[in-house]
């Protein structure tokens, strides 16, 4: 059997640890550990397998605390000790939450002294019950709210100050779930398990240092991550498009982007004429001076013509693209969140520590940590610690032109305008 818990005579010890702003922290004693009296306390022993320590955060920074004792109930000596506490429970609750509430009136209170945010806590309980699992156990429930225990602002709760080093025994385990329409943006240290809204952190596998155990949450109410991205790609397409309409909004259909023209006209359809194309060229000799250039570009089909139409409709051909490798530095406000941190790690060599993209871009670690997760899910990004400090890099394999592939369009307008008699004989004039 593990080394036990003790839970009768102390359940919750208020141990001053120093470590970190909060000088009161919970801990739990061993058994065997030397422990005060208490008149609440004085029944016989009973030591505990497991404590959990369960701390549900709502939207406004309340916390709701449930502390279990779980005793393995496995002989006859276990099961009359826990069925006499159980009794006394019943008979009278307030003989065993009344202490308890004090040393955690007295831990709220230092805790608020730390951290400067007004802490009260109150609505204890406690119940007793027997679960069966694998095994037979007891179960004694304490139940509580603490307010103030987490920090909301600007639509972010940040957990763990409050509680800052707190020292979890071999057996016993801290989970903190948020409500529902939050989600994650930073937790510390890596949890030793996760759940849909929850992580869980066992002592025995990890101990928390200064700053630690940190979670902070962000509300997830508006579009999701893969939503924004999407939207950000429709603008994309719509600005390039815009941009090429804008650059073409004087001339007439059939002219390309190298100041050749065609015979389009209108309303009518166009066809492969060449006879026509000169007669017409003959005709206005001096408008085509005027318009800069020789107009040897011929007619196109009407599948060119739909196709060129496509190809304006993409971000990664519009002839204006802000991320093209000719066009230089990119102007940052012109990029979205994503493109700026894939911007920022090309210009460092692929690599940087995370806190230093917060400072670079002047963000919240809730929206650095927030564009890291989106692009990491996508493949564009990848991460890991380097002791305190978590290491953003770029995939070795990426292909540059995920990132930077802005000059496609140009370079085929702009560069067939001379060629035009080549594509009417037959050439590789297609899309």
């Amino acid at each position: 059997m593990n080394r036990r818990v003790g839970v009768i005579v102390l359940v919750v010890l208020l141990c001053f640890s120093g470590v970190g702003p909060t000088a009161g922290v919970f801990g739990v004693t061993a058994a065997g550990a030397t422990q005060p009296e208490s008149n609440a306390f004085q029944q016989d022993r009973i030591d505990a397998d497991e404590v959990r320590m369960d701390v549900a955060i709502q939207s406004n920074g309340t916390a709701e605390w449930t502390l279990e004792f779980w005793i393995r109930l496995d002989d006859n000596e276990s099961e009359a000790a826990f069925e006499s506490l159980r009794q006394d429970i019943r008979d009278d609750p307030d003989n065993y939450t009344q202490s308890f509430a004090d040393r955690m009136t007295e831990t709220a209170a230092t805790a608020s002294e730390a951290t400067g945010r007004e802490m009260t806590v109150d609505g204890f309980d406690v119940e007793s019950q027997r679960q069966s699992l694998a095994r037979e156990y007891g179960v004694v429930r304490y139940t509580f709210d603490w307010h103030g225990f987490a920090a909301v602002e600007d639509g972010e709760i940040s957990v763990g100050d409050a509680i800052e080093g707190i020292y979890l025994d071999e057996g016993t385990r801290l989970l903190v779930e948020w409500p529902e329409g939050y989600e994650r943006t930073t937790v510390a240290p890596d949890p030793d398990d996760e759940r849909d809204r929850a992580v869980i952190w066992r002592g025995g596998e990890t101990d928390f240092v200064s700053g630690e155990p940190r979670v902070v949450l962000a509300a997830s109410g508006g579009p999701s991550t893969t939503t924004v991205v999407a939207a950000a790609l429709a603008v994309v397409a719509l600005a390039a498009g815009g941009a090429w309409w804008y650059r073409n909004r004087d001339q007439p259909a059939g002219r390309d982007g190298a100041g050749g023209d065609t015979v389009t006209h209108p309303g009518t359809q166009t066809t492969d004429r060449s006879d026509e194309t000169g007669a017409h060229l003959a005709d206005s000799g001096d408008e085509t001076g005027t318009r800069g250039g020789p107009a040897s570009e011929p007619p196109v089909d009407q599948s060119s013509s739909a196709d060129q139409s496509s190809s304006a409709d993409q971000p990664t051909s519009s002839p204006g693209q802000t991320t093209s490798p000719a066009a230089g530095t990119p102007d940052m406000e012109l990029l979205s969140n994503e493109e700026q941190v894939i911007h920022l790690l090309e210009s460092r060599g692929g690599r940087m520590k995370q806190q230093s993209v917060v400072e670079e871009l002047d963000w919240t670690d809730a929206k650095t940590s927030k564009v890291v997760t989106g692009l990491r899910e996508e493949g564009k990004l990848e991460s890991f610690r380097l002791g305190r400090e978590n290491v953003l890099s770029l995939p070795e394999a990426e292909d540059p032109g995920d990132v930077n592939s802005g000059d496609d369009d140009s370079s085929e307008t702009g560069g067939d305008g001379g060629n035009g008699g080549d594509r009417d004989a037959g050439g590789d004039g297609g899309p």
